[in-house]
């Protein structure tokens, strides 16, 4: 338990001054840091996503910002801002000490409309924030759950690049042989908004493509989600985050990636490809050389997100736990 005095919470706002210097502040101290804990990337969701009722809390102790939880509420139910787009989320700054969590739990109780509780997603498994927020449901005299676990799969280049580059040197280098020997394709690293905001509308169109003939509708039928990647492509540019991927044959597009550098990590997003090339694994293409070009930046963990499809393990990997915790006032 951290010492000090006592904690008070007040509500923020993105445009207050000074909170992009103290955000990434309490970031660089923080459990979690992935790109989706940024402010830029929390503004951006929020702007595109909309929410019926932001609950952006500071935790001050003598005065000092020490934590922000970047809550939303609908329904009654308190959520982490960024969900359904982050494969990560936890408090920002001290979100392992108690006081604090009680603290921003209670206030965010108190001003939420027709509070019924908390699920908050995907805290991974270096997170202390779960046991906090288990001790201030002690505290607070209510109920506390785990509702599910789900696995992010990595791989830590840093540790064996040769042994990545072997990896994909295989059966993912005998795929590219088949387009190699029929003319041969052209990657096209992206990280512009110039070069990648154009392509967007065929990338939409690839993905919607590809799921609906599974018969599973796109996320990307809904605007939203459209003008959130829009969006984040254009603000994470300008910070020298974008990484996009393309890959040309016959001068179209075989495949698609939009992916993000941050602090050394790459983040992989979604990937698209023509159904009428899918025989041919080009998603396996796309995996070798986004590999490759990671490498080349001297990436040193390769993170490819929520789930553990099997595709992730043709890669030197390793899975991360993320748990999802549920908080309810108990009756009466």
């Amino acid at each position: 338990m951290t010492a000090g005095g006592p904690i008070t919470v007040r509500p923020l706002a993105f445009a207050d001054g000074g909170l992009a210097d103290a955000w990434r502040r309490l970031l660089s101290r923080s459990d979690t840091r992935p790109i989706s804990q940024t402010l830029e990337f929390l503004e951006v969701w929020t702007a595109s996503y909309g929410v019926d009722q932001l609950l952006l809390l500071g935790a001050e102790r003598d005065g000092e910002l020490v934590a922000i939880a970047p809550w939303f509420c609908t329904g009654g139910m308190v959520f982490f801002l960024g969900v359904g787009e982050a494969d990560y989320h936890d408090l920002v700054g001290d979100g392992h000490d108690p006081n604090v969590v009680t603290a921003l739990v209670a206030s965010a109780a108190e001003l939420a409309e027709d509070f019924e509780g908390f699920k908050l997603h995907f805290f991974p498994e270096s997170s202390r924030t779960p046991a906090a927020l288990e001790e201030a449901s002690r505290r607070l005299g209510w109920s506390c759950h785990d509702m599910g676990d789900i696995v992010t799969v990595v791989v830590d280049v840093a540790a064996d690049p040769a042994g990545l580059r072997r990896a994909v040197s295989g059966s993912m280098n005998k795929r590219e042989g088949w387009f190699r020997q029929r003319g041969g394709i052209v990657v096209q690293p992206l990280t512009t908004a110039a070069e990648v905001l154009p392509l967007l509308p065929e990338f939409f169109d690839l993905h919607v493509a590809r799921w609906e003939s599974k018969g599973i509708e796109s996320n990307y039928r809904r605007p939203e989600v459209r003008r959130f990647l829009e969006r984040w492509v254009e603000v994470s540019a300008d910070h020298g985050w974008l990484r996009a991927l393309r890959i040309e044959w016959e001068g179209r597009t075989l495949a698609m990636e939009c992916s993000w550098e941050y602090e050394r990590r790459q983040y992989c997003g979604q990937w698209v490809f023509p159904l009428a090339d899918a025989r041919r694994s080009p998603g396996q293409v796309l995996l070798r050389h986004s590999v490759l070009e990671a490498i080349r930046r001297g990436v040193e963990v390769y993170d490819q997100g929520l789930g553990d499809q099997a595709y992730k393990f043709l890669l030197p990997s390793r899975t991360v736990t993320c748990s999802t915790v549920g908080l309810y006032p108990r009756e009466g």
